[in-house]
């Protein structure tokens, strides 16, 4: 009667472990499904900017366009990188051309993989639905600041992809402890905060690269016929592929307060090209460019279009603004071969570079890279790469040793 009260308690003993481990495993289960669940949340609004698609053509859907947009301009990450940023794996690295949607989906891959060394603000949206990002990188309470963008002229969109290729190599050497010569990239950007600006005209580009394609809205197709109709102009893709406006038809560098009213664009309306607009910054884009200048009073600014490899730098600045400008110039012309060209009395004003040295008195740089006409064969884009990705940290390198930074507003 003992061995079986023994045995029946032992068998019970048995059953009791078998059930313990099962629930064990239970709980296990339902910890990893919660925490799966956890991080399929957080991963959601780093990915969801990738929901706007492309096929070879532009998004065809704005609400799906604005809640990418949305989701990824967090105004700052508090999630640390979830995993090595790897360069090589980001479109801005592999597209012949460089659309909204490809840099949508860079940026939503680019917050996941910097976390918090990536801050993402939207300065505002276009007429046809677009957003205006700024990637902030670096110190946010830092004294001195650097702005750096590109694709303000809509056919000169190769630049948009160079400047977005800076922003990922910036990252990847702050992740890895790079340096720019005998300076690390760390120790650089824990005193600056750099702005970056890859597309500053995303309307202009969409319409550029894509036609009719590439707009959201009725609109806007509607205002592009009648630009072309002012034009005297057929809506033909090589006409809409010259596109250097907004979708308003406006040259966005033409359309700030820089001798705006003596610029003669020989138009006087609405346009592919060259069109200065009704007053400076009367566009969403120049506008929220030139407020972004004023609020953050940068050190130093790098505007990049296309074509020619040459830097312009003057119009017409004297004194320590000009001496400090000059040597912005030539040290980027030592990195890139750019020529330098000064001679600022034969060059059309109203431009931003032109606003941001006269009205704020900040060394600024105009760079054009590429060479033949525009938009620039794709194929240059290594070359271009290979003569400007080290121009961003040497200028964060001459901004901190105080070799180039703002005077004041001149008026």
């Amino acid at each position: 009667m003992k061995k079986k009260f023994v045995g029946v308690l032992f068998l019970c003993c048995i059953a009791a472990s078998v059930a313990c481990g099962a629930k064990s495993q239970e709980v296990k289960a339902v910890g990893q499904t919660t925490v799966a669940a956890k991080v399929k949340k957080n991963t959601h609004v780093a990915s969801h900017a990738a929901a706007v698609t492309e096929s070879g053509a532009a998004e065809t859907t704005s609400a799906a366009n604005e809640r990418a947009a949305e989701t990824a301009s967090t105004a700052e990450s508090s999630e640390a990188p979830t995993e090595a940023l790897a360069a090589e794996t980001y479109l801005c690295f592999q597209s012949s051309r460089y659309t909204y949607g490809e840099f949508q989906r860079d940026l939503s891959q680019l917050q996941k993989q910097a976390g918090s060394a990536l801050r993402v603000d939207v300065l505002d949206k276009t007429v046809d639905g677009n957003q205006l990002y700024d990637l902030r990188i670096g110190n946010p309470e830092a004294k001195h600041h650097l702005l750096v963008f590109g694709g303000i002229h809509a056919r000169e969109y190769i630049t948009v992809q160079l400047v977005m290729r800076q922003t990922v190599e910036l990252l990847a050497a702050q992740q890895k402890n790079g340096s720019f010569r005998d300076a690390a990239i760390r120790d650089l950007l824990a005193d600056t905060e750099i702005h970056l600006i890859p597309m500053a005209n995303p309307d202009g580009v969409s319409i550029s690269q894509l036609g009719m394609d590439g707009i959201h809205t009725e609109a806007v197709r509607e205002t592009v016929r009648n630009i072309a109709s002012k034009d005297g102009k057929q809506l033909t893709a090589g006409y809409l592929q010259q596109w250097k406006s907004n979708a308003n038809g406006v040259d966005l560098n033409r359309n700030f307060d820089a001798l705006w009213e003596s610029y003669n664009d020989h138009l006087g309306h609405a346009s592919a090209d060259h069109y200065k607009g009704t007053a400076p910054e009367c566009e969403i884009e120049s506008k929220a460019l030139a407020d972004l200048t004023r609020r953050v009073k940068f050190d130093a600014t790098l505007s990049y279009h296309t074509q020619g490899e040459v830097i312009y730098w003057n119009f017409g600045q004297e004194g320590a603004l000009r001496d400090m400008t000059l040597a912005l110039a030539k040290r980027t012309a030592e990195l890139t071969g750019y020529r330098l060209d000064g001679n600022f009395q034969v060059l059309d004003t109203a431009g931003y570079k032109d606003w941001a040295i006269s009205k704020m008195g900040i060394p600024s740089l105009t760079i054009e890279a590429g060479h033949g006409g525009n938009p620039v064969d794709p194929t240059q884009m290594e070359s271009i790469w290979r003569e400007n990705k080290d121009v961003v940290p040497m200028t964060l390198e001459m901004i901190v040793k105080g070799e180039v930074h703002r005077i004041s507003e001149t008026k």
